[in-house]
């Protein structure tokens, strides 16, 4: 099936409070939030939710009620890939104290969002048993696992609650996600993505906090802050490649590409060696083995670096990787005085640049084979229009409009004071400042993704140059849509 390129933009002017926060400790594609921070949200953000989806969380309560009713309540198994201190086990307290008399009770289980992580989720998934519902971080994953059956079609069930996805939660931030026309996910976080930096650093080298940059721009300020030698040098920029190859394509270069970056405009080919992608692919391998100014990709792989152990050890004035925020607060693993400031994602020299690199994220699924799947319903409407709240604290903005921004506000900046510049805080994360790049769910993304990964490892260690390395994933990518 041919993949329909579709891009929605959705303007500033129209948007609501936004931002983004991912990751897991240790790791760069997870969300996170912090410590265990209190309640929130409450019984007039249920109430809400409950109004605006008509029939929605509450009344669907009489099927979860018969499905835990004998002596045993049903005990749902929810996989997530944030720590379970950064806002998921405050979350499923709550959902447990609420629905203790309603026979069900719900136990988090924490995945690391990385290949192998994924790789053990899915193998659980197939295996027809220990997952009941599961948060997807990525649309490759997420268009794998629909393909695969490990998605449940949510339009019966919608349909018998009165639960309407695109009323609730926003119908120009979640139509992208429907895969043909049906809704196998809930996306329940609002993300805008961009750069953390060492404001200390930058201060310390009279580098002003950028508002916009470019890729030569970004380039020149790493090797200004780039200084000492071997276990003692700082780097002034760290690319992630060890968990992500893509990220110069899939965070910078997405800014001109649009959220359907792969693909060329009616999607029948990809989009590999468009000058964007060249330029974006040509950024890393310069700033790896020329400038010296990040750290390799050999390096990263067998030091087993990370963006949270890089950044809040002050390894590097830079990373690409917001939701490393969550951290900040977390000084008793990672003690520190510095102020952390936000920039938004460089931009490429020679092409506009309408997009910036956000949306919608923590794609929420119920896997087809769990036997609670009216319970576990009821966690997932229960979770996407409440319980989502003490995430906030790590910087996980609910997408639900019926939730309180000014809660969800508070918990983000709790406990951050002199730890978090809010000035560039709110400018990055959280004040919208353009047209989103939404993705398409798309068939293929995910084997088209592992293609350019696999090329681009060969081209930042040396092994072919960034155009050999683009033209031979180009080839391999468009084989595989021409099938």
């Amino acid at each position: 099936m041919k993949m329909k390129r579709t891009i929605a933009l959705l303007l500033a002017g129209l948007m609501g409070i936004s931002m983004a926060a991912c990751g897991a400790k240790g790791t760069d594609g997870q969300d996170a939030g912090g410590n265990k921070t209190g309640a929130a949200g409450g019984s007039e953000t249920q109430n809400n939710a409950g109004d605006a989806a008509g029939n929605g969380a509450k009344d669907g309560a009489g099927d979860a009620d018969g499905a835990g009713s004998g002596t045993e309540p049903v005990l749902l198994k929810i996989w997530g890939g944030v720590p379970p201190e950064a806002g998921p086990q405050e979350s499923v307290d709550r959902f447990n104290e609420a629905y203790q008399d309603r026979g069900i009770q719900a136990e988090y289980v924490y995945y690391v969002n990385d290949d192998n992580g994924n790789l053990k989720l899915e193998t659980t998934l197939m295996a027809g048993e220990g997952v009941d519902a599961y948060m997807c971080y990525d649309e490759r994953y997420l268009s794998k696992r629909i393909e695969g059956g490990m998605a449940l079609d949510l339009t019966d069930l919608c349909e018998r609650d009165g639960f309407d996805i695109k009323e609730l939660f926003g119908e120009e931030m979640v139509t992208s996600y429907e895969y043909d026309g049906v809704f196998y996910c809930i996306p329940t976080k609002r993300d805008q993505y961009g750069m953390m930096l060492n404001k200390d650093m930058f201060d310390e080298a009279g580098i002003p906090i950028p508002t916009e940059w470019t890729y030569s721009e970004f380039r020149e300020i790493a090797k200004q802050l780039t200084h000492g030698e071997g276990e003692q040098k700082v780097y002034g920029a760290f690319l992630n490649t060890q968990q992500n190859l893509l990220t110069t394509f899939q965070y910078f270069g997405v800014a001109s590409l649009g959220g359907d970056w792969m693909y060329n405009e009616d999607g029948t080919a990809t989009n590999f060696t468009d000058p964007v992608m060249v330029e974006s692919a040509q950024l890393a391998y310069d700033m790896m083995n020329v400038d010296g100014s990040a750290p390799t990709h050999v390096d990263s792989v067998t030091q087993k670096l990370s963006c949270d152990g890089m950044f809040m050890n002050e390894r590097t004035a830079m990373v690409p990787a917001s939701w490393t925020v969550r951290n900040v607060k977390n000084l008793e693993s990672y003690p520190h005085d510095f102020v952390t400031a936000f920039a938004p994602y460089p931009v490429p020299d020679n092409a506009e640049a309408p997009y910036i690199m956000g949306g919608v994220g923590d794609m929420l699924c119920i896997n087809p084979k769990s036997p609670n799947v009216d319970a576990c319903w009821e966690y997932v409407k229960w979770y996407s229009t409440e319980g989502v709240v003490p995430l906030a604290y790590g910087g996980r903005i609910p997408l639900c409009k019926s939730i309180d921004m000014d809660e969800v506000n508070e918990y983000f900046f709790r406990d951050a004071e002199g730890l978090l510049d809010e000035e560039s805080a709110k400018y990055v994360m959280i004040v919208p400042r353009g047209s989103y790049a939404f993705p398409t769910i798309s068939p293929n993304a995910a084997e088209l993704g592992d293609i350019l990964s696999e090329e681009m490892e060969a081209v930042l260690n040396g092994k072919k140059t960034v155009e050999q390395g683009l033209a031979d994933a180009k080839e391999r990518g468009d084989a595989l849509l021409a099938k």
